[in-house]
């Protein structure tokens, strides 16, 4: 067999442990960000659960940049997306919880009316206009107190 028919056939087993190699490295890396190193929820009154005056320290992050979620568009409580609504996503508080959320002597009431798929030490997801109520947005994950009302 000519030396020109098997050159496909070595362009591809090039490129497939090419494919292999970058996939390995890839493996290799933690898949989530580096998160400030903040408790995911450390309740500062032991034995409370999610009642209300229920005290904890987590990691906010925020959503709702500019395009991102359509205005309007239903959240996981059925209630219109509004990037500006004082508002947060948390994975376990029921529908309608209103938490006190404090960075920094700086707080608001947000209203618990989405769910969050976010990891490692995030606890809550504020809503654009909430988070720019106490933070720059552009510090991204802020370590926070927070509180149900």
């Amino acid at each position: 067999m000519p030396a020109t028919a098997l050159r496909p056939f070595v362009r591809v087993l090039f490129v497939a442990g090419a494919l292999c190699a970058s996939a390995t490295a890839f493996a290799q890396q933690p898949l989530s960000p580096n998160y400030p190193s903040v408790p995911t929820v450390e309740l500062l009154d032991p034995g409370a659960s999610a009642q209300s005056g229920t005290l904890a320290v987590c990691n906010a992050t925020w959503y709702g940049a500019e395009g991102e979620i359509p205005e309007g568009w239903p959240t996981a409580s059925g209630e219109p997306f509004h990037r500006f609504a004082l508002a947060a996503a948390h994975n376990s508080l029921p529908f309608g919880t209103n938490v006190r959320v404090t960075y920094q002597g700086r707080s608001v009431v947000v209203r618990i009316n989405d769910r969050g798929g976010f990891g490692g030490a995030v606890c809550i997801d504020l809503t654009y206009g909430a988070f720019l109520r106490i933070a720059n947005p552009d510090l991204g994950v802020i370590g926070v107190d927070y509180q149900v009302q």
